[in-house]
């Protein structure tokens, strides 16, 4: 998966990538959004002739921790070459922050206040993972 190259893609008829997240060797995600309603949503997506499947496991996953936190799947399946699972977009990534600081030319350090609120989020989310075994 090269970068952007996918962008403007439509999956599943509805769901269409406009912007490059975050890669790996493994697997892409986008953000994007879906065309019948506006509605924003993530899209990561997996190559078929992954052996590791780890994309059908975090469907799986999420969709059994529904709740707090954890992105709402809306679908998940294959789409041309991809295993694809969209989710809902919970909002900006640790390294979207990082870039928006370097942007407006701010110090490019995280605020301490800015990895406490990360780091309480993070422990909420564990803590609630825990509360379903």
């Amino acid at each position: 998966m090269k970068n952007g190259t996918l962008n403007s893609k439509l999956f599943f008829n509805k769901y269409k990538a406009k912007k490059l997240i975050y890669q790996t060797k493994l697997s892409s995600i986008y953000e994007g959004i879906n065309i019948k309603d506006n509605e924003p949503v993530a899209i990561k997506l997996e190559k078929k002739s992954s052996k590791l499947a780890l994309l059908e496991s975090e469907a799986y996953f999420l969709f059994n921790l529904k709740g707090y936190g954890i992105p709402k799947i809306i679908t998940y399946g294959n789409s041309g070459l991809f295993k694809v699972l969209v989710e809902e977009l919970l909002g900006l990534s640790i390294n979207s922050l990082w870039e928006m600081r370097k942007r407006y030319k701010i110090d490019s350090k995280l605020l301490i206040k800015d990895v406490c609120m990360i780091a309480l989020q993070g422990l909420e989310r564990l803590e609630f993972i825990h509360s379903k075994n």
